[in-house]
């Protein structure tokens, strides 16, 4: 195991320092989508499949246009994925009051992959924030949340609320 002494210097954070977590951030990543990475594939699917299903799971009859705000992706992009999903049934597509909205929702298919490729995740986690005290989690989580830009501070704040 790396010292986390030489990882990075809290007191100077210079070019160098500063790649490091770069490269932190790049491995972690890698590491944190390889076990979801394996299920999706056999599916033939991709994170982008993967960030549908997870949100979509979260909040179910959540509508497009909310799941597009969410994701920061165009509409073409999301209807490729969103129609494989929808044809191979694992989220349902069902008219909101206004007919021009849809709302999306996870079938029991859905559901149980969503289930199957964050387990997974929550377990890595789980087996790491175990190493450390509450300060140091803390500690970790408010540097993820200050690297997030306002506009995506609005939607996690309301899709955790």
């Amino acid at each position: 195991m790396a010292d986390l002494n030489n990882l990075i210097s809290p007191f100077f954070l210079n070019d160098k320092e500063v790649r490091k977590v770069i490269e932190l951030i790049f491995f972690s990543y890698r590491d944190f989508t390889s076990g979801p990475d394996k299920i999706l594939e056999k599916l033939s699917f991709g994170r982008a499949h993967h960030r549908v299903i997870y949100f979509v799971g979260k909040k179910n009859n959540i509508t497009i246009k909310e799941l597009l705000s969410v994701l920061q992706i165009t509409k073409q992009s999301l209807s490729r994925v969103l129609n494989q999903l929808v044809k191979e049934k694992f989220i349902i597509v069902s008219t909101g009051v206004d007919k021009r909205t849809k709302k999306l929702s996870l079938t029991e298919k859905g559901k149980n992959l969503e289930s199957e490729l964050s387990t997974i995740q929550i377990k890595k986690i789980r087996g790491v924030i175990n190493k450390f005290n509450e300060d140091n989690i803390n500690g970790f989580k408010k540097i993820l949340y200050e690297m997030t830009e306002d506009n995506s501070k609005k939607i996690f704040q309301q899709i955790n609320d």
